[in-house]
């Protein structure tokens, strides 16, 4: 059976809104998997927007790398995605009714919405699961159409109003991994040839095929399929939190349970219901909440399987 893992961690370095604990997240995730989950190193691509990084995660190389481990993947194999970074939100207006996307936020603000990851999805082949894990803000429904499991008990794409909260310092060395699309548009206005503040526009501009698939065609949520699991840090209408960690490296709240209950693991497996409420139970930040969207089959389904 193949194992296959893309990690992602972006802390925006010189950013106003720039992140802490991101890399150390990333590692953090890549050492679980390696040594206990049975990955194997050369299976497991990180990707990071440090200074020295000889390949930065942009929207279009995530969904490259992505795309090349789903074109890989066969029946009995697992293709895993973990996101370390700032998540974001966006409305918009289809007729009379407003439906909200919510989005990744890659080292180039080339956005990533849940209508790619559905889209990823839909192309897993038979037999074969695409494992989503995202540390940041919103991140809640960011495989779009999955059902909820675990959660709020409302829907993601529904334009509900987003909780209230600072977009930066929250206290305690601790910072939101959220970036607001205002903040988004004011990094994309200076690469565009055109004077707009609507996103999508920029990001066609800048970007061409390269921008989100929401942009250059349908993709039919009936024609959805069951093989994506997604466990989210947080509610989609909350912030994840990233921590100075004060004596310790810093990191993100949800990352550091989650990588703490799988390693203190005693029983041979758990589920992704119970993992999710372990962790929605022992985090600390109790404003955040964090989510899982999957299949019943998959809810009752062992998370990846302990070597």
């Amino acid at each position: 059976m193949g194992r296959y893992a893309l990690l992602v961690g972006c802390c925006y370095l010189g950013d106003r809104d720039e992140l802490q604990g991101c890399y150390n997240d990333v590692d953090a995730m890549q050492g679980l998997l390696i040594n206990r989950f049975g990955f194997h190193p050369n299976d497991v691509i990180v990707l990071t927007d440090m200074p020295n990084s000889p390949l930065k995660p942009t929207g279009a190389v995530i969904k490259y790398q992505l795309c090349q481990m789903i074109k890989r993947a066969m029946a009995g194999d697992v293709v895993l995605f973990y996101f370390s970074g700032h998540g974001t939100h966006q409305d918009f207006w289809e007729g009379p009714y407003c439906k909200r996307l919510e989005a990744i936020v890659p080292s180039d603000f080339n956005l990533i919405y849940s209508a790619d990851f559905r889209y990823m999805v839909n192309n897993m082949p038979q037999g074969a699961d695409f494992v989503m894990i995202a540390d940041s803000c919103n991140s809640g429904g960011l495989i779009d159409q999955s059902k909820e499991q675990v959660g709020p008990g409302f829907r993601p794409d529904v334009c509900y109003r987003t909780r209230s909260y600072n977009y930066g310092n929250i206290g305690g060395g601790r910072r939101a991994k959220r970036m607001p699309i205002e903040s988004v548009l004011r990094h994309l206005r200076p690469l565009s040839h055109v004077d707009s503040s609507d996103i999508r526009t920029l990001l066609r501009d800048i970007y061409g095929n390269q921008a989100s698939i929401l942009f250059r065609r349908h993709v039919d949520p009936d024609a959805r399929v069951d093989r994506g699991i997604l466990i989210s840090g947080c509610q989609s209408n909350e912030t994840a939190v990233d921590d100075d960690g004060k004596h310790r490296r810093p990191y993100g709240l949800f990352t550091d349970e989650l990588c703490s209950t799988l390693r203190n693991l005693r029983r041979p497996m758990m589920s992704n219901a119970e993992l999710v409420e372990t962790i929605r139970d022992n985090l600390r930040n109790k404003d955040q909440h964090p989510c899982l969207y999957c299949s019943d089959r998959h809810a009752d389904a062992p998370f990846l399987w302990v070597r």
